[in-house]
């Protein structure tokens, strides 16, 4: 059963209910009211014949109150009713003295007189007729009892259930009418709704639903427009996502594809041909350099993998001392290709890991280095920002254009894809690069134009710690700068025998 049904079903029979428990309640308060007021209108006339019968005989002479019949005595002042009314007066031994009428009341209604006011009623009903008899007590030993017909407040009362009834059906099926008329516009926006639904589950996800209401309903057609327009875009997500991996799994297949043809075609050659020993020694060094071009390319995956996985140590790390480390590092591959470095750092620390660190701006100088023409400049530099610190890496390279610059960080993405080869790189060295800096809640942003090099600029942001972590991490800064110099001492006594060893 629908919705709109069942309230309908709920509603009207719960209106219903309470009209006709209302209206009768109020009809029996107005009938007892009226049979109250008529209960003592009859006293009151009970009251009004005694006083009249006992005045009237009081007035007559002793010697005449036996000569004069009751009847006369109360015809004097009391007039008969031909509506059912009337009038009796009885001895004290139950014997009838005077009757003009009325109705004969059973034997008991004596044993109802109020003992403080000597007054009583009875409720009679003759012949579908109702009356009430009210029967008293004078100073004469005498009772007296009145009689009077109260049938109209019983038909009243019967009148008054019919109309109510007919006017409960009416007011039954206009409401039952209003109600299915309003649950109509209701429920129509439920329809629109339920149809949203049913298309967006189908797969049309620019479905949206245009409900203006202000109530529950346009609540939860708002909610559901948001929802549709977070669902669209997290398939869009997905798509860019598998479209992604699309790319990524092609271009790792072209990556292992090119070295392998060339190790099986030279080892073919060296299998199958007899060579002289410079074209064996031809063939070995090409499968030795495509075979560690294969290596790297395992190494970096297996980076960006692990990447993602590890947590991050948050070491305290001052820059410069970073910063100089790395120039050490990068600065034989540099001088290879005749270019300079200019490192420059104002005192600072960020928090992290250090090789991982470390292994990102590796990347970016040796992406610069790649981009670079011999004799040409690039510069690191850091800058202490408030909440953070930020690092910048620009070289005077190549440049690459917008598009480009937004595909850059992507696995496998290489801008010149035959000078990446000739330099030994598999694009997946900004790729990593990211990861590692995801994982130390940074960000960077690329500047670059075509001839006029790039500019890549790292922010990191300093955690709250409090001053004993931060004592800590000041500690473990100093020992970490201890065991950089004493590296760098082994490093240098190393080239040094190295030197000894060639003369």
């Amino acid at each position: 059963m629908k919705l709109s049904w069942k309230i309908f079903f709920i509603t009207t029979p719960i209106f219903i209910i309470f009209l006709t428990v209302f209206g009768t309640w109020m009809i029996q308060d107005s009938f007892w009211n009226s049979f109250d007021r008529e209960v003592e209108q009859c006293m009151v006339e009970n009251q009004m014949f005694q006083n009249a019968y006992e005045l009237t005989i009081n007035a007559l002479p002793r010697e005449q109150r036996d000569r004069v019949s009751k009847q006369k005595i109360v015809e004097s002042f009391h007039h008969r009713d031909a509506g059912g009314s009337g009038a009796r007066i009885l001895s004290e031994r139950k014997e009838v003295l005077y009757q003009d009428g009325g109705v004969v009341v059973p034997h008991g209604i004596q044993e109802k007189l109020d003992a403080s006011h000597n007054v009583g009623y009875e409720i009679v009903k003759k012949e579908q007729e109702v009356y009430i008899v009210v029967m008293s007590t004078g100073t004469l030993d005498e009772y007296i009892e009145t009689t009077k017909n109260i049938s109209q407040i019983y038909s009243n009362r019967s009148q008054m259930y019919e109309r109510y009834q007919i006017g409960v059906l009416l007011v039954a099926v206009l409401l039952g009418g209003i109600i299915l008329l309003v649950l109509f516009f209701v429920m129509r926006n439920m329809q629109k709704l339920s149809r949203a639904t049913r298309q967006f589950a189908t797969g049309q996800y620019h479905t949206r639903v245009n409900i203006r209401s202000k109530d529950e309903i346009g609540t939860l057609a708002s909610d559901f427009n948001w929802m549709a327009n977070a669902m669209n875009t997290q398939m869009v997500q997905l798509q860019n996502e598998v479209q992604r991996q699309e790319e990524f799994t092609a271009a790792f297949a072209h990556e292992l594809k090119t070295p392998l043809t060339s190790i099986i075609g030279y080892a073919d050659t060296i299998r199958q041909m007899e060579l002289t020993p410079e074209e064996t020694d031809m063939c070995a060094d090409y499968i030795y350099r495509q075979g560690k071009r294969l290596q790297s390319l395992s190494y970096k995956l297996l980076e960006m993998t692990l990447a993602g996985q590890q947590e991050v140590p948050h070491r305290e790390i001052f820059v410069p001392d970073f910063l100089q480390e790395v120039q050490r590092t990068v600065a034989e591959s540099l001088l290879e290709k005749q270019l300079t470095i200019h490192v420059e750092a104002q005192s600072g620390v960020i928090f992290g890991d250090r090789e991982l660190l470390g292994s990102v701006f590796i990347n970016l100088i040796d992406n610069a280095r790649k981009a670079s023409e011999p004799g040409k400049n690039i510069w690191v530099y850091g800058v202490a920002v408030p909440g953070g610190y930020t690092v910048t890496v620009a070289d005077e390279g190549r440049g690459v254009t917008q598009e480009e610059l937004a595909r850059i960080a992507e696995p496998f993405y290489m801008v010149d894809k035959s000078r990446a080869r000739k330099e030994g790189g598999a694009g997946l060295g900004l790729a990593l690069c990211r990861k590692i800096i995801d994982l130390h809640q940074g960000s960077w942003q690329f500047e670059s134009e075509p001839g006029k090099g790039m500019r890549i600029t790292v922010r990191f942001g300093l955690p709250e710690v409090t001053g004993r972590e931060r004592a800590r991490r000041r500690r473990t800064a100093r020992k970490d700068r201890k065991e950089s110099k004493k590296a760098e001492k082994s490093r240098y006594a190393n080239r040094h025998v190295r030197k000894e060893l060639q003369h």
